[in-house]
């Protein structure tokens, strides 16, 4: 049976979207995992996964700024009618 890597993340100036183990040598570019859905996400370690997750939010609100003020709006029109 093989040891699990305890990861220590650092970055690299010049490289934002990588994320390196120091101890394992492991690189991991946060870019190559954005298309990922949740399941496929489960397979990154979760310091890398939180990572992807916070970079695909940014990519949604900066694609989508009226998005959150569309869904309270029609959240607030279907309980009227009740």
């Amino acid at each position: 049976m093989t040891k699990r890597c305890h990861h220590e993340y650092e970055t690299k100036v010049g490289y934002p979207n990588d994320l390196i183990c120091q101890k394992c040598q492991s690189i991991w570019t946060i870019t190559d995992y954005l298309g990922y859905n949740s399941v496929q996400l489960m397979t990154l370690p979760k310091d890398v996964r939180y990572k992807v997750v916070e970079r695909q939010v940014k990519n949604f609100n900066k694609e989508n700024p009226d998005y959150y003020s569309e869904v309270e709006a029609t959240n607030t029109t279907q309980g009227e009618g009740k």
